[in-house]
């Protein structure tokens, strides 16, 4: 995977300002239908070579409360979300939890994780060979999150992971955009999709995860990870299924 600022990418791989937010117990899978642009029945990936770029901020953003509860603090986000109670001792519990989290965050590189799995995904149901760089490739996959985090609206009420951005399949020798599919993710947080036991229950809490240790919060991270990029490479997949008639009447 090679990941680029997007600052530095060329015109027509630079992705929009990116955002993050993070602790929401409750998500809802939602995934928007493919955008405007859609020529995947121009081309065939079969035995192509495939590159990543990667517009993703570094580490999720966590937001804790209702945005017009005051502005959340980046560096302490879970002190953050004890703004929603009064009691003394939720505010103790998150400040312990935010040295944890700060801990996982630091441990997985989730950016990097989504990147190198979607890559890893779809050549294997398309059947490309992933290419190490751009310049090597016939075609880029442009991976473009403006935002993903965990958020909670409250300290018992349910935690939310959230993702939101774009994929895009460009031509690599001219930067002609092929396919743009958008990802539109809200998903409540599970035990089973944070990987924890089933003595954990079934919708994780704000409270809940306040209790997770810095190991349990990295599995968990990890596995956010994976659904995300499971979802990115199914839009593709469904998309380029749908246009293969359409390119054999081409040929």
């Amino acid at each position: 995977m090679f990941r680029t600022p997007a600052s530095r990418l060329p015109s027509a791989l630079q992705a929009r300002p990116l955002a993050m937010a993070v602790l929401l117990l409750g998500l809802l899978p939602a995934l928007a239908a493919c955008g405007p642009s859609n020529r995947l029945r121009e081309v065939s990936l079969d035995q192509s070579r495939i590159a990543i770029v990667a517009a993703i901020p570094p580490h999720p953003r966590v937001q804790a409360g209702s945005p017009e509860e005051g502005a959340i603090r980046l560096r302490d986000p879970l002190g953050s979300m004890a703004r929603v109670g009064t009691a003394a001792e939720k505010y103790r519990q998150v400040q312990r939890a935010q040295a944890r989290l700060d801990s996982a965050v630091a441990r997985v590189d989730v950016a990097d994780r989504i990147a190198r799995q979607v890559l890893a995904q779809s050549a294997e149901t398309l059947r490309f060979s992933p290419a190490a760089r751009p310049s090597g490739a016939d075609f880029i996959l442009d991976l473009r999150i403006r935002d993903y985090a965990l958020v909670a609206d409250s300290f018992e009420g349910a935690t939310f992971f959230v993702i939101e951005g774009d994929l895009l399949l460009l031509e690599a020798a001219t930067g002609r955009e092929l396919w743009d599919g958008r990802i539109q993710e809200r998903e409540v947080l599970t035990g089973s999709l944070f990987g924890l036991p089933a003595a954990a229950g079934n919708v994780i809490t704000a409270r809940a995860l306040a209790g997770l240790s810095s190991a349990e919060m990295a599995t968990g991270l990890d596995r956010l990870a994976d659904f995300a990029a499971q979802r990115v490479t199914d839009r593709l997949r469904r998309d380029y299924a749908r246009s293969r008639d359409d390119y054999e009447r081409r040929r």
